[in-house]
C-alpha cells in the first residue's frame, strides 16, 4: 500500500521487484497516478478512491475540515479492508505515513509490515513524526473506535502494533537509542536496479565524475541546480546532473564536460562517481552509500537537513546550506574528492549494507512474517 511520494514509490517498487523475483505474488494499492508504474513492470495494482470521492465531491464542499479529515481516513480504511478481503493476503506492507491503512489492516487481522522510508530515531518516532502529516492522533483514535480497536497514546504507537517494522537504512547511519523495539528491523536501502539506464552515456573525458541530483519533485531547486553547474564549471572534473521532469533542462547553463539529464536510476551512475551532490533525500543517500560514494549534501527542506546531519556525523560527507556560494560548493566538492576519510566512511557504511545483503534482508523478513502468520516476533 503506497503513497504518491517519490521516495516511497522508489522504495516500494524496488521491494516489489525483489519479491516478484523471489517468486512471490505481489499487488499494489495506491493513488491512481501510480497505477501505470507498477502495471508497466508487470505488478498488478489497483487504485483506491480519491479524496474527492471519500468526501463526497464538490457537492459536499461545505464540510468542515474535521469532517473532511474523518471522511478521508474512513474512506482509505474502507478501501484497504475491501482490497485485503477481495483477494487472500498473507502480508500487508504499508507506508508508515498512512495511519488509516495501518488501522485497516490491523482491523482485518492481516499480518502487517510497516515500511519506514525515513530515518527511524529522529523522524519516524521523533517529536515531529511525519506520521502526523495525514492526521492527528484524535482523528485516528476516532477511526480506531469505529473499527473496534483500542486507542493509541501517540501516532508512533501504531508501529508498536505492527508485527514488523522495516526501516530502509542501516543502524550505523540512523544511530537509534537502545533498547530497540523487538519488531524493528533495519534492512538497508532498497535501490532500484540499473534496468534500461545501464546504457547511460557518461560525460567525455577522464576526470573524476561528480554526479548530482536534487530530487525529482518540485522544491524550488532550479537556482541550486545552476549553482552546482557553475561550481563544476571551474573544476577539472566531469559532471552528470539529473533533474526532475518539472524542470526544463534547456533553461540551465551547463559548462563543458557536464551533462544535464532527466531521471536516470542511481544504480546506473553512482558506481562510477567520485562524489554525489545531493539534496539529502534518504533514497539518494541510501543509493550513494550502497556504492560507497561520499556526498556533499545541500538540503532543500522537509526532513533533508536531518538526513544530511546524519551523513556528516557518520563522516561520509559534508553539508552546505542552499544559500551556499559557488566557491563554497566548489571547495566542498574538492575536499570530499581529495580527502580519503570521506570515501572510507562511505565504504564502511557500504560494508554494513553489504553485511545484511542490502534490500534482500527486507524480503527475508517479509517471508518470515508470511510463514509465521500472526505469531511472528
Amino acid at each position: 500500500m503506497t503513497t504518491p511520494t517519490a521516495r516511497f514509490l522508489l522504495v516500494t517498487w524496488a521491494l516489489a521487484r525483489r519479491l516478484v523475483d523471489r517468486g512471490h505474488e505481489v499487488r499494489a494499492l495506491g493513488p491512481a497516478e501510480l497505477y501505470g508504474r507498477f502495471e508497466a513492470d508487470g505488478i498488478p495494482s489497483r487504485a483506491h478512491r480519491s479524496p474527492q470521492e471519500w468526501t463526497g465531491g464538490p457537492a459536499r464542499a461545505a464540510r468542515t475540515a474535521d469532517e473532511r479529515q474523518a471522511a478521508c481516513l474512513r474512506g482509505m480504511a474502507a478501501d484497504v479492508i475491501a482490497e485485503v478481503q477481495r483477494q487472500p493476503t498473507d502480508v500487508a506492507v504499508v507506508d508508515y505515513m498512512q495511519p488509516d491503512a495501518l488501522c485497516a489492516v490491523e482491523h482485518a487481522g492481516v499480518p502487517t509490515a510497516a515500511l519506514v522510508h525515513t530515518l527511524y530515531s529522529t523522524q519516524a518516532v521523533g517529536p515531529s513524526s511525519p506520521m502526523t502529516m495525514i492526521s492527528g492522533v484524535g482523528h485516528v483514535n476516532a477511526l480506531r473506535a469505529e473499527l473496534g480497536l483500542a486507542p493509541v497514546d501517540a501516532m508512533p504507537g501504531l508501529l508498536d502494533l505492527a508485527q514488523l517494522v522495516i526501516v530502509t537504512t542501516v543502524e550505523e547511519l540512523d544511530r537509534p537509542d537502545p533498547p530497540l523495539p523487538p519488531n524493528l528491523r533495519f534492512v538497508g536501502p532498497l535501490v532500484e536496479e540499473p534496468g534500461p539506464d545501464a546504457v547511460w552515456t557518461p560525460p567525455p573525458g577522464d576526470g573524476a565524475l561528480v554526479v548530482a541530483s536534487l530530487g525529482t519533485t518540485p522544491m524550488d531547486e532550479a537556482p541550486v541546480v545552476q549553482l552546482v553547474l557553475d561550481a563544476l564549471g571551474g573544476m577539472d572534473v566531469r559532471g552528470f546532473v539529473t533533474v526532475g521532469d518539472h524542470l526544463d533542462p534547456t533553461a540551465l547553463r551547463p559548462p563543458a564536460r557536464v551533462v544535464v539529464s532527466g531521471y536516470v536510476r542511481h544504480a546506473a551512475v553512482l558506481p562510477h562517481a567520485s562524489v554525489f551532490v545531493t539534496h539529502a533525500g534518504l533514497s539518494g543517500i541510501g543509493a550513494a552509500l550502497t556504492f560507497g560514494v561520499p556526498m556533499v549534501c545541500v538540503p532543500l527542506g522537509r526532513e533533508q537537513p536531518d538526513n544530511a546531519a546524519h551523513v556528516e556525523a557518520a563522516g561520509a560527507g559534508l553539508v552546505l546550506g542552499r544559500g551556499a556560494t559557488v566557491d563554497e560548493l566548489r571547495s566542498a566538492i574538492t575536499e570530499v574528492i581529495g580527502d580519503d576519510r570521506y570515501r572510507s566512511a562511505a565504504r564502511r557504511l557500504a560494508a554494513a549494507i553489504g553485511d545484511i545483503d542490502g534490500g534482500s534482508q527486507a524480503v527475508v523478513e517479509l517471508e518470515a512474517l508470511a510463514n509465521a502468520g500472526g505469531n511472528y516476533g
